[in-house]
This record gives structure tokens, C-alpha cells and sequence, in this order.
């Protein structure tokens, strides 16, 4: 005879609920974030976040928190359609909080850093760096993190605690939307500050030591971790062999007491794993690096502004070429280079012709410089570039690496398709091709080929009378 024991009827366990101030129940997920004031916890509704207390409603802690959350929702954020996700309900019960709506299809920055550092840990593999969208994509990423920033810093206010937990980013590698939370830190930037929030490893030293409270240079520092670890897999300070040695050094490293990992006469603190920077840092974006984590170390006014940042990232992002999987490559981005090979994988080698670099000049009319200037003196090099391939390129106003540069309105799309160059203009663009040893020049209108035939190329931007930009290339 068998006999079977009856097990108790098994009930769902009951997710966490807490209630807003204008009646609404959000059932809470596991937690995402965490600092010293609260817990961000997603919900039920994949629009919203909920973060709440850590401590209860009568604690001094949480009743200056709670007046913090009201000053920020007085802040000029919506206004000026900044992508930050702001308190849209206040939560009451069981214990005070907030409600923010965020983009869905969002996850933390947080989450493609963990994938690419898990592969490269466990199998010396560069797959979760390529996975997650590759060298183009982090570059663009950072540079509109930075940009967000850069215009948050023009209204006076700092963020406060930034790190890859609260910078949320696309879902899909296609996008490269970026979004902040914990809006309940920012805070208008004067020099008085003395709130000292920071998570440990995006801290800036000056907050390690007591001595100053968040600031724009404190965001600036935090944000410079963030991109030296997103395209690096390594911590400036932290992954570097001296504290690797010896974990009692990390506070000191945090304070500043140690070399950052690429200090240019100090390699005590050399880092031995990672990416190496040549592959994913141009010389400018290395040289703001070390401006940061070096000069910026006991002086964060010598820290980089985000807008030079952003304008430093656009500019490398300018610079990419796709590693075809079709000829055997890996399918990620590299930065341009006379080999043209890819350095992720070190097996593609690309044809002549599967991508071009474009120099950008400043064109004036000889009427604008007057009758003693030379034919030389029309043509002004700016330094910036962008290489051209297989995607089509925007030709803007003004070329990636400046300041205007993302607003500024395109004029043509230029790409390569079937061995030849590719050119559509916009309706009403004024866009004009001259050709080296050819006189006349030649306006172009809709959608142009131009086979390759080895002549230097000028793609004038704008009324030919007036200074305008101009695109050179050998094609």
C-alpha cells in the first residue's frame, strides 16, 4: 500500500505594493538601484519606476529627503525636454517615495558593462563588448550621455550621483537613447555645497575627502569613469595592478592618493587587462582622460567640461569603420586607421574603396578676403573629419566635433554603395561638387553616383559667395 502526503496548497508570494498621492498601486519588482537615501524598484507597468525610502516616514532623513524631491520638481527640466525621468506622483504608504515614468525598452548602462567585463573575466573574449553594440555605438551613447549633462550643467544644476545604475540606455543595440534617473540628487551647483552623495566608485576625491560637496565638476568626474569604463572594461583607479595587489588601497585610490592606470610618469598603478586605449580612444579623447584623472585629480576646475566631452566623443564616433562579418570580420566599428584593419578581430582587411576619410575645410570667397588674398589663403583645414562607408553619413552645417554640431540642420547624406559614392541632397540644399582639374563646378540636385576615379573631390556646403564648409576627399 502507497500512501502520498498532501502538500499545503502553494500561494503566489505577493510582490510589494506602494500607493501615490494621487491613488495609483504599483506592484514592486526586485530592486535595480540602490543609494544611501532610497530603492529604485521597477513596477508592474514597464513605463514606471518607483523609488522609495530606506528609511521610515517619521525619520529626520526622510522628511529632508522628501523636501528635496519637492525642490527638484520645481527645476526647469520638462521645459527644457531634457531626457531625465522626474517624480510624475509622490508615494505615501507604506513609506515616501516617488513615481518617475522612463522610455520603455530602457535597461542600466550598468547591465552591457557586466555582460562585455563577464566575457571578458571568464573567457579573455571581446564578445560582450562586440555584443553590446560594438566601439561606434558606446562612443555615441557617451557622447549624448554627455550632451544631456553638458545642457543640465548650463541651467546650474548637477546631477549629483552619477553612475552606470542610473544612466539607463536602449535595450537594442539599433538605438542609442539615454536617460538619467535618481532625479531626487540634483541640485543647483554653487560652490557652497556641502551634500555629499556619491556612489563609492564614481565618487569624485574631493567628496572621499570631506572636503566639497556635488558640484558640476563632481558630475564631470563621475562621468569620465563611467566613459573610461565603458570603453575600456577597466576602472581608472581601481583596476590598476597597485590596488590590485592590495585591496586596502582602494580608499586611497578613491581619495586620490593613488595613480590613475594611464598616469604619464607614474605606472606604479599600470593596468595589465583591459582594452588597449589605442583601439577604442583617439589622442584627443585620450588626452581629456588624463586632463581628468591626472590635473583634474587635486584641481576639478582643470577637468574637461561635458560639452567638450560630447564634442570630443561626436567626433570619434565620426570616425568609425564597419568590420564586415560578410569578408570575415567580426561586425563591430574601429577607428580609422591607414591599415584599415579591424583590431578586434586582427583578420579584415578592408578593400580601398569600402571606405573613405573626408577632411573638413572652411571655404571663403576671394570678395571676402580682399583683393590681396592668395588662392591658398581661401581654404581654411578645421582638424575635423568622418569617414564614409557602407551606412549613409549625415553632412551638416557644422561637422561632428563642434559645438553646433548636433543641431545643426543636414543638408545631404553621403554613403558607398556598389563602388560608388553616393550622394543625396536635401530639398533646397545648396550643395556643390568640384572636381580636381575639372573648372566648372557642379550643382547637385537629388540622389548622385560618382564612380571612383581617383581624382581629389570637394563637396561645397552652402552659397559658394559666402564662407562655408566644404568636404574633401580623394575618391
Amino acid at each position: 500500500m502507497t500512501t502520498t502526503s498532501e502538500q499545503p496548497n502553494s500561494q503566489p508570494v505577493r510582490k510589494p505594493r506602494v500607493f501615490d498621492d494621487k491613488g495609483g498601486m504599483y506592484e514592486l519588482g526586485k530592486r535595480i538601484a540602490e543609494g544611501g537615501q532610497g530603492i529604485v524598484c521597477p513596477t508592474q507597468d514597464p513605463r514606471f519606476l518607483v523609488k522609495v525610502s530606506r528609511h521610515s516616514a517619521g525619520d529626520p532623513r526622510t522628511e529632508a529627503w522628501s523636501r528635496q524631491i519637492a525642490a527638484v520638481q520645481r527645476m526647469p527640466i520638462d521645459e527644457n525636454d531634457l531626457p531625465i525621468a522626474m517624480p510624475v506622483a509622490l508615494v505615501t504608504k507604506p513609506r515616501p517615495g516617488y513615481v518617475m515614468e522612463l522610455m520603455d525598452g530602457l535597461i542600466p548602462l550598468e547591465e552591457i558593462l557586466r555582460q562585455a567585463h563577464e566575457h571578458l573575466l571568464i573567457e579573455d573574449s571581446l564578445a560582450g563588448f562586440l555584443a553590446t553594440g560594438g566601439l561606434e555605438r558606446r562612443l555615441r551613447l557617451l557622447a549624448r550621455l554627455a550632451r544631456i549633462l553638458a545642457r543640465l550643467h548650463g541651467l546650474g544644476i548637477a546631477h549629483g550621483d552619477l553612475s552606470p545604475k542610473n544612466v539607463f540606455i536602449s535595450r537594442s543595440v539599433e538605438h542609442d537613447q539615454v536617460w538619467l534617473i535618481d532625479c531626487d540628487n540634483l541640485t543647483y551647483a554653487v560652490k557652497t555645497s556641502t551634500l555629499q552623495i556619491y556612489t563609492p566608485d564614481f565618487g569624485a576625491p574631493e567628496i572621499f575627502r570631506g572636503q566639497l560637496g556635488i558640484s558640476t565638476y563632481t558630475d564631470i568626474w563621475s562621468f569620465a569613469i563611467i566613459a573610461f569604463q565603458t570603453l575600456t572594461l577597466l576602472h581608472p583607479f581601481k583596476s590598476g595592478s597597485l590596488v590590485d595587489a592590495d585591496s586596502d588601497l582602494e580608499a586611497a585610490a578613491f581619495r586620490g592618493e593613488v595613480p590613475w592606470v594611464d598616469h604619464d610618469s607614474d605606472d606604479r598603478n599600470r593596468a595589465t587587462a583591459g582594452i588597449p586605449r589605442e583601439f577604442v580612444c583617439t589622442s584627443q579623447l585620450s588626452t581629456l582622460f588624463q586632463r581628468c584623472f591626472q590635473d583634474g585629480l587635486s584641481e576639478p576646475e582643470a577637468r574637461p567640461s561635458l560639452a567638450e566631452w560630447a564634442e570630443v566623443l561626436e567626433a570619434a564616433a565620426a570616425l568609425q569603420i564597419q568590420c564586415s562579418e560578410a569578408g570575415g570580420g567580426c561586425g563591430s566599428t574601429f577607428l580609422w586607421s591607414d591599415t584599415m584593419e579591424c583590431p578586434f578581430c586582427g583578420q579584415a582587411k578592408l578593400g580601398a574603396k569600402s571606405a573613405v576619410l573626408m577632411d573638413h575645410m572652411i571655404f571663403a570667397h576671394r570678395s571676402v578676403l580682399g583683393d590681396d588674398a592668395k588662392p591658398a589663403d581661401q581654404w581654411t583645414r578645421t582638424g575635423c573629419a568622418q569617414v564614409v562607408g557602407a551606412m549613409p553619413v549625415p553632412l551638416r552645417q557644422s561637422p561632428p566635433g563642434t559645438a553646433s554640431y548636433p543641431d545643426s540642420k543636414q543638408l545631404a547624406s553621403i554613403w558607398i554603395q556598389d563602388g560608388a559614392l553616393t550622394i543625396k541632397v536635401e530639398r533646397g540644399a545648396d550643395v556643390t561638387l568640384q572636381t580636381s582639374g575639372v573648372k566648372q563646378l557642379e550643382t547637385l540636385r537629388g540622389r548622385v553616383q560618382l564612380p571612383a576615379s581617383g581624382l581629389r573631390l570637394a563637396l561645397h556646403l552652402g552659397r559658394l559667395d559666402a564662407p562655408h564648409n566644404v568636404w574633401r576627399l580623394t575618391w
